[in-house]
């Protein structure tokens, strides 16, 4: 009986110690990460303008920002941006930030 409980506290503490992205997505933070994107561009009209492939979320973030800038946008002109991550067979299999 004793072990039993042990193990069921152990279990519930180590559930407590998971991964925060595994709540919204199929990977792991590092995964995310990690993981190659299809950047995407959104004028504040609507306009999609593919910036390419990218290795790393923080990469197409970037990849994103320097558009903006090229383009002499400011934050506050309301572009926007998507990171597809390329997994399991799809350009697009999940949409990140």
């Amino acid at each position: 009986m004793l072990k039993a409980l042990i193990l069921f506290v152990t279990v519930l503490l180590l559930q407590g110690c998971g991964d925060e992205c595994s709540s919204y997505s199929d990977f792991t933070c590092g995964q995310i990460e990690k993981a190659k994107y299809n950047a995407y561009f959104y004028f504040p009209d609507g306009r999609e303008y593919f910036l390419g492939e990218t290795q790393g979320l923080s990469s197409c973030a970037g990849k994103a920002r320097s558009y903006a800038a090229s383009k002499e946008m400011s934050f506050n002109d309301n572009w926007s941006y998507i990171c597809c991550m390329i997994a399991k067979g799809s350009g697009c299999y999940e949409k990140h930030k």
